[in-house]
């Protein structure tokens, strides 16, 4: 079920999405070893003495140091590639996986002032709808995604029990 206010509100995710390159690929970022150097020496440190006990012991064969590199490359794979999942509507209360990744982000990514005073000042949202969100600015100061959907997505669950 799509709305004007489900269209107005994705029009705002898009512009967001844009200015953040929020574009769902995964990207290649050294941060990792800006932010934490120390962990990151320290896991190469005992990646080359565990390489050295591999190949330093009779037990041990090739397979072994086959498999330890291949484990530390794919451990590091998970340091240097992020995805920036884009935000959708659709999503808003949802169990989906980029939730699981990014957190609830539709309850903590605000709202910019002027989408919000563009909502209170058109005609997408009825009279009890703008009150409910001026009453709900007026108290927090701000707000989330999240708090505009509700103002449909809920009345109309309520309503239709």
């Amino acid at each position: 079920m799509t709305n004007s206010l489900d269209q107005a509100l994705q029009k705002e995710l898009n512009q967001i999405n844009a200015d953040e390159k929020r574009n769902d690929r995964p990207f290649f970022d050294i941060s990792f070893i800006k932010d934490y150097p120390g962990l990151y020496s320290l896991m190469c440190f005992l990646f080359v003495l565990t390489m050295g006990v591999l190949l330093y012991s009779d037990t041990f064969g090739k397979t072994e140091v086959v498999v330890c590199c291949i484990i530390f490359i794919t451990l590091n794979a998970f340091f240097f590639f992020h995805i920036k999942p884009s935000y959708n509507i659709a999503d808003i209360d949802k169990g989906a996986w980029k939730n699981c990744y990014t957190g609830d982000w539709y309850m903590e990514v605000h709202v910019r002032e002027d989408f919000v005073n563009q909502l209170l000042s058109g005609n997408i949202l009825s009279s009890e709808e703008k009150s409910t969100l001026q009453n709900q600015l007026a108290k927090k100061g701000y707000l989330y995604f999240a708090d505009i959907y509700r103002l449909r997505h809920r009345t109309s669950k309520i309503s239709a029990q």
